[in-house]
């Protein structure tokens, strides 16, 4: 029966996706259950966010020192890229699941962020990498030394020609300490051959992953997971065997003393995401919107954002009463929105504003609220945050040579934050402004103003509060006909100091911002 059920969300969502703009005439909103409360959350990249010992690289007690930093923002919610233990610089392959990187800190030291950020109110992620493991990991150095090990079915293994030479790309050989290729079986890697995938065939590595994961929430006290690569727990042609893991993972790790919020990474539309929302994760990053986003504020016309935010709120209620949305602009795999704008400022000014206003929670990779620049490879998108010029700030992590975002391409906070104008004081306002209002945090989406396509206007409502968002996405002026009946109270939020209305047109001037309450009848 749950695999009917999933077949038809499927088939739902995917009539009624990002991509089928029309789909928000048959939601009825008055039928769906208010929704919950949320929180804006920061994406933190560790080792370039703040320095507390002199070695350039970033690390737990310099993360401690800037939470005030990221209170004063308006941050509810932290996101730390993986910290644990591992021979790469992001970490994403790790050696020990029950530590601390070295060149991060302590187990002490996280126990201490954790009290800190609770004490400011903040939740704390955990990035769980449970895919894959480090080459270099305990497990797999000793499957590899003796094929009896236990440790052996740990791990994905084959002899077989035919198998291999299907998916060459994915099977690996072992190798000596010499590079060589060492004769035998062969393991499996989806990304590469420095992060062999888990077995979760075996009921022994099910059973680590469940403890790995009660350790973090349980005894360290975090708030939640983010789940690294959620969709590649099985090839893709298994996807049911994926859905009853986190099914199963979810079941356990709720106990009496924890209740972790989770989170996955699961990259396609929302027939991809809806599955997992009815198997256990509470909520899934929008990749789809964040396409709309960035093309929308790029081509300066509405793609159908709200018409796609009301059609996949559909799909998630229908699979999950309770689920959530993970919003974004980018994250630490793609190229920084300030790239992709190719440097417009008043651009990332609307690209901020639509994402802390549509509903769901927020995710801010760090530097965003600064306009760092950044594409790929990895490293120009995970460089040091600019917190002053270079020299004038012992913390400023220099673990690596900034290529993208400098005092030269950027200017740093220290800068902005003088600047009433800035970037940054934009971000700062549009947060305190969503965190203040109820409707913005809980109220349901409505459309307003119909399509037109320069302008995104919505309304966020709860019984007894009501926000209109409007937006104009271009450089002109832009005229919006005002409606009879619906009385501004006052300007919760603005980027020019006038909202101009006439008897019954509303003119917006470029690139303007308003967030005004309004009367509820």
């Amino acid at each position: 029966m749950k695999r009917i059920r999933i077949f038809l969300y499927i088939v739902v969502c995917t009539i009624f996706s990002g991509d089928a703009v029309w789909g928000q005439r048959y939601l009825t909103l008055q039928d769906l259950p208010q929704k919950i409360d949320t929180r804006v959350y920061y994406s933190v990249f560790v080792r370039s966010f703040y320095d507390s010992n002199g070695d350039g690289i970033g690390d737990i007690q310099g993360l401690i020192s800037k939470l005030d930093y990221l209170q004063d923002l308006g941050i509810e919610g932290l996101w730390l890229l993986p910290v644990q233990p591992s021979p790469s610089y992001h970490k994403y392959d790790i050696t020990d699941y029950y530590g601390i990187d070295p060149e991060y800190g302590t187990l002490k030291d996280y126990r201490q962020l954790v009290s800190e950020a609770h004490k400011r109110h903040m939740k704390i992620l955990l990035d769980l990498v449970v895919n894959h493991t480090s080459n270099l990991h305990p497990w797999f150095q000793q499957a590899i030394a003796n094929p009896k090990s236990s440790y052996r079915n740990y791990y994905i293994w084959t002899g077989d020609t035919a198998v291999i030479n299907r998916d060459r790309y994915h099977w690996y050989a072992v190798k000596d300490q010499d590079g060589n290729k060492l004769p035998g079986e062969r393991y499996f890697g989806f990304f590469w051959s420095g992060m062999p995938d888990l077995n979760f065939d075996n009921k022994k590595v099910r059973k680590e992953i469940i403890k790995i994961a009660r350790f973090w929430s349980e005894k360290i006290g975090v708030d939640g997971f983010r789940l690294d690569a959620a969709r590649h727990i099985y090839p893709d042609d298994e996807i049911n065997k994926t859905l009853a893991w986190w099914d199963e993972f979810n079941e356990q790790i709720h106990t009496r003393s924890a209740s972790p919020w989770l989170v996955g990474e699961i990259t396609g539309g929302t027939e991809n995401t809806v599955p997992f929302l009815a198997n256990g994760l509470d909520a899934t990053f929008n990749f789809t919107l964040a396409g709309l986003i960035d093309r929308s504020v790029k081509e300066e016309s509405d793609l159908g954002i709200v018409d796609s935010c009301l059609s996949i709120t559909r799909c998630y209620l229908q699979a999950n009463p309770n689920a959530e949305d993970a919003i974004f602009l980018t994250n630490h795999d793609m190229n920084r929105i300030m790239t992709e704008l190719k440097g417009n400022r008043e651009q990332a000014r609307i690209a901020a504003s639509l994402l802390l206003t549509l509903p769901g929670n927020p995710f801010i990779y760090y530097g965003e609220e600064i306009g760092m620049l950044g594409e790929k490879p990895d490293e120009y998108i995970r460089e040091p945050f600019l917190w002053n010029i270079e020299g004038e700030d012992q913390g400023q992590t220099s673990w690596e040579i900034p290529y993208r975002s400098s005092s030269r391409t950027v200017k740093p906070l220290a800068f902005q934050k003088k600047d009433p104008r800035s970037l940054y004081n934009h971000y700062r306002h549009l947060i305190h402004t969503r965190n203040n209002s109820r409707a913005l945090r809980q109220g349901w989406l409505v459309p307003f103003g119909g399509h037109h396509r320069e302008i995104v206007s919505f309304l966020r409502e709860l019984p007894d509060e009501r926000v209109l968002v409007l937006i104009n996405l271009t450089g002109a002026i832009q005229k919006l006909d005002w409606p009879q009946g619906l009385d501004p109270v006052k300007v919760l939020y603005g980027t020019h100091k006038v909202f101009k209305k006439g008897e019954k047109i509303i003119y917006l001037q470029p690139y303007a911002t308003f967030i005004l309450q309004t009367r509820v009848n």
